[in-house]
């Protein structure tokens, strides 16, 4: 194969990219690897690694492992005077992080030059495109009228310089612990491909070593109405306080989930059934609820994802006595640059009228709202709460965060803390964070998989 027929390869990768057909664009991005492994032309070097800088965000938050020495060899092996390596050079820049060397400012710089070169002249305005929607300086507003590559007629096809983001697996892995719970593992496998294409399934399980544990398993279908179905189960201890007693109940928790939604812009709307088995194994509380009953949502979302709200609620009905079991919520998250960080802030309030069980109330503690507590510390009909949390990058894949949690659920509360984060690939997807959060009603020391919100 020579080099002009590696870059059509790599380019029909990325037509197929930008469209949205992720399995298509992979496909081809592999072939691009194995057509240029006897090439030694120089734009192979770069087309190889070209390649495994797109194949290492679309296989997974682990591709780094297997993917980083091939486009770094490919790199150095590539001459730094010729246009397709100075491209390869820029798209580094472009899809690495930015504690790995990525810079769209470094994208642009290396690009522009080659704007004046009619070979490559439209490959280099879309870096300079992507590297303007990626915090870089403006583009240029007119095309080239020569040179393009797959990833510029993809721009052209969709009148945008960032492509959809159609999915990847990640397999996320963290530690857990929390007051009053054991230290434990959490595993969380997300594969859009199953089934069909553009399908989404999600696994997750967790244990830990006081014997809790529970798994999940969940099913979206990418078609019109994204019909989905979710299962999940857990064994665990509820903690109920009166007074300085402190009473544990064992539970096994069951629950089913059937949805349906229509999205449009930023307008969201789903609809559905539950069904419910909670059945604590003794001490204080009522009898196991089984119930069955429908539920729905609606969500607004910009999207920077800087800004959502949505509002839920659903009513389960008990099986065999009729009770009713109603619950409303409503989320609003904000978040906004500050320096090379962002401030996050969540509204939330929840209802469940009715004297319902104990263990269906809302309730604050635990790995996300009023850190530093047990899970389930309070409990009332009525909750509402306020977080505010300051997340700044520090060295490599680490971050530094303080918050303040605050809330009124069985009168007020509120703690403080601060922690730190590994932000693993793909994007904010793959967190792990150790939080130490204080309040007037206790401390702790907590390992979560996710950011608290």
């Amino acid at each position: 194969m020579t080099g002009a027929e590696a870059i059509a390869l790599l380019s029909k990768g990325d037509e197929a990219y930008w469209a949205g057909a992720r399995l298509d664009a992979v496909s081809a991005w592999r072939g691009a690897l194995a057509a240029v492994v006897e090439c030694p032309e120089a734009a192979c070097r770069a087309v190889e690694a070209m390649a495994h800088l797109r194949l290492v965000h679309r296989e997974g938050n682990l591709a780094p492992l297997w993917h980083e020495g091939p486009w770094n060899r490919a790199l150095d092996a590539c001459p730094p005077d010729d246009p397709w390596c100075v491209l390869a050079e820029a798209d580094a820049a472009l899809f690495l992080p930015a504690f790995a060397g990525g810079s769209a400012a470094r994208a642009a710089a290396l690009a522009a030059p080659l704007t004046d070169d009619p070979t490559v002249a439209g490959a280099a305005a879309a870096r300079l495109r992507l590297a303007a929607a990626r915090g870089g300086p403006p583009a240029p507003a007119d095309w080239p009228l020569t040179g393009d590559d797959g990833m510029a007629r993809g721009m052209k096809a969709r009148s945008a310089a960032e492509p959809p983001d159609p999915g990847t697996w990640t397999l996320g892995l963290g530690v857990t612990t929390a007051p009053y719970a054991g230290i434990g593992a959490y595993v969380r496998f997300v594969d859009p491909d199953t089934a069909a294409r553009g399908h989404r399934l999600v696994l997750q399980a967790f244990g830990d070593s006081t014997g809790e544990a529970g798994a999940a398993v969940g099913f979206t279908a990418r078609i019109p109405a994204s019909p989905g179905a979710s299962l999940a189960y857990s064994y665990a201890n509820l903690y109920r306080w009166e007074g300085a007693a402190v009473y544990g109940t064992p539970a096994h928790r069951g629950e089913a989930t059937l949805t349906a939604g229509w999205a449009r812009g930023p307008l969201t709307v789903s609809g559905g059934a539950d069904a419910l088995l909670f059945d604590p194994l003794g001490g204080p509380g009522p009898d196991a609820v089984r119930a069955v009953g429908p539920q729905a949502s609606v969500r607004l979302a910009d999207k920077a994802k800087r800004a959502s709200f949505a509002v839920g609620g659903r009513l389960l009905v008990g099986v065999a006595g009729a009770e009713l079991h109603p619950d409303a919520s409503a989320d609003l998250r904000l978040s906004r640059p500050v320096g090379k960080g962002e401030l996050a802030a969540r509204a939330y309030g929840e209802a469940a009228p009715g004297e319902p069980a104990w263990y269906l109330l809302p309730s604050v503690g635990g790995t996300t709202l009023l850190r530093g507590l047990p899970s389930g510390r309070f409990r009332d009909e009525w909750l509402a709460a306020l977080q505010l949390e300051l997340r700044h990058p520090l060295v490599g894949p680490l971050e530094g965060a303080i918050f303040v949690d605050s809330a009124l659920c069985d009168g007020p509360h509120a703690s403080v803390g601060a922690g730190l984060r590994v932000v693993l690939p793909p994007e904010r997807d793959n967190i792990t964070r150790l939080d130490v959060g204080w309040s007037p009603d206790g401390w702790g020391v907590l390992l979560g998989w996710g950011e608290a919100f």
